[in-house]
């Protein structure tokens, strides 16, 4: 329902309305009642460039799914199995605060401009960067105009520390060490690695972590017991065909960068003829929701999707609300869940 709806329903202006909505002390306390009680029984939702014209937060925060490749290969958002429920947690911890979302894909360097003009224009209040390369030169121009930015997955001190943005990660180090260290305690000592995109922030970390256990428990570091899966499912069914075909391969397990990955190597694994765990271990990272329905079950590590959802997402509406211009940094604990996929040596 429009403002002139409720201004003819409550026998007041549209103006009045205007003031009651936006809280204004100049309307009677029996005016601003019957105002609110027509809103709260017809709905109204205030019109975002008005509010923006009239110098009001918009609430409308926007969602960047953002995976920047050749303009050939465009983000397909229905097969990523992490930015998925990801955007679903954001968008529903963002309604509970009274906001709504706008949900944008970024396949090409220049739709950042379209995130700029939105910014410009007061729609949108706020934004939430998935899947951005580590360091990115487009968001930093964003932050450093005055956006309020949320990115998940950035090394904190790629930014300037006087700037207004909020970073939220996965404690990928700890976690990739967790479960390389897990297959060491199992008694794997021939453990490849399946890494994710290099560009991504959680990308290196998560084979900084693996490295980090490798060499604590002094097992060798192979050049050919390492494949990059991109983070995707095609990815880490390559993988694993390119690490279980050499014809020196001894690879009793793998560590997996994420989910996704690990996943498409299993079906490999088996296309090879292969048992899981019985011939090789796998352990995954992120503990997506069909981590635990697949056969064998995949132990992985979860770092909880909802609550770094809802950290970016609270925060976010914190800064708005609050006009705050400072860093935040925010690490979500990473946690080993042992399912079927792995098995002690004997």
């Amino acid at each position: 329902m429009y403002s002139k709806e409720i201004a003819k329903l409550a026998g007041v202006s549209r103006s009045t309305v205007s003031r009651v909505v936006n809280n204004y002390s100049n309307v009677t306390p029996e005016t601003k009642e019957k105002v609110n009680k027509i809103i709260k029984k017809y709905g109204y939702i205030p019109h975002a460039p008005a509010r923006a014209l009239a110098g009001k937060n918009s609430r409308i925060i926007g969602v960047f799914l953002t995976n920047i490749k050749a303009r050939n290969k465009k983000f397909r958002v229905f097969q990523n199995v992490y930015t998925s429920p990801f955007e679903a947690a954001i968008i529903d911890y963002a309604d509970k605060l009274g906001y709504n979302v706008l949900v944008l894909i970024i396949n090409d360097k220049d739709d950042f401009n379209k995130i700029s003009d939105l910014f410009s224009s007061r729609v949108l209040s706020g934004g939430i960067f998935i899947g951005a390369n580590n360091d990115s030169p487009k968001i930093f121009k964003l932050i450093k105009s005055g956006c309020k930015i949320t990115i998940i997955d950035q090394e904190k001190n790629k930014i300037d520390s006087k700037v207004n943005y909020i970073i939220v990660n996965s404690d990928n180090y700890n976690g990739a060490y967790k479960a390389t260290k897990h297959l060491i305690d199992y008694g794997h000592k021939e453990i490849a690695h399946i890494c994710g995109d290099m560009n991504k922030y959680s990308g290196f970390k998560r084979l900084e972590g693996y490295i980090k256990a490798m060499e604590e428990a002094k097992l060798p570091i192979k050049e050919e017991y390492m494949a990059y899966g991109d983070f995707n499912e095609d990815g880490g069914f390559k993988s694993a065909n390119k690490l279980l075909k050499g014809k020196d391969n001894k690879i009793t397990a793998i560590f997996s960068s994420n989910d996704s990955m690990a996943i498409g190597a299993m079906k490999a694994i088996k296309k090879m003829g292969l048992r899981i765990p019985e011939d090789i271990s796998i352990v995954g990272y992120d503990d997506v929701r069909s981590a635990s329905y697949i056969s064998p079950a995949l132990t992985t590590i979860r770092s909880s999707i909802f609550e770094m959802a809802s950290i970016a997402t609270g925060k976010l509406i914190n800064y708005i609300e609050n006009d705050i211009n400072s860093p935040g940094y925010y690490t979500i604990p990473a946690e080993l869940i042992i399912r079927e996929s792995t098995r002690k040596l004997k």
